[in-house]
């Protein structure tokens, strides 16, 4: 979820949890699950996209992506850093702000990377590959061939188990 998503959200529920003590004079606790430490903001996008060109192309090392370059290699990488977070739900206009272009060069590029894909071009197709495994390893990839236990004893969930305690009492 975008930041500001969670910060609008986060302030509906404060608002609501007010209205409901005003109304009932029941204190509520909502329960949100954890944040991810490995959630993939834009700036996130940036480092690991940074992180493949630089291994890819050593040249690139002192390159922001703020550097005015016209270089397909470096250009590349930015392609696909804003096709991925865009397929990741950020918007055009977060990702352009994020790498200081306008929203229509974001889309030029999800249209090159779409295209690249579709004719099988390939260095784009490598670029993406790379971007993809520095995402993978940061987000951590479950593999398909996990062995399931058929585990038909119930759970005891600590939160559930302390909030029908505070119910109860």
């Amino acid at each position: 979820m975008i930041d500001n998503q969670k910060i609008k959200q986060t302030s509906q529920i404060e608002r609501f949890k007010k209205k409901f003590y005003r109304e009932h004079n029941i204190e509520l606790y909502i329960l949100s699950p954890a944040t991810s430490e490995n959630e993939l903001t834009l700036d996130k996008y940036k480092e690991l996209t940074k992180l493949a060109l630089v291994e890819d192309h050593p040249k690139y090392k002192n390159y922001d992506f703020n550097t005015k370059s016209r270089e397909r290699d470096f250009i590349q990488y930015i392609q696909v850093m804003s096709f991925l977070a865009n397929k990741n739900g950020y918007s055009k206009c977060s990702i352009g702000k994020a790498i200081f272009k306008s929203h229509a060069t974001v889309i030029n590029s999800c249209k090159m990377v779409e295209n690249g894909i579709d004719t099988k071009d390939r260095e784009l197709c490598k670029v993406l590959e790379s971007v993809q495994q520095k995402i993978d390893i940061y987000v951590g990839i479950v593999t398909e061939n996990i062995e399931r236990k058929n585990n038909t004893k119930p759970m005891s969930d600590p939160i559930w188990d302390e909030a029908r305690r505070f119910i109860n009492s």
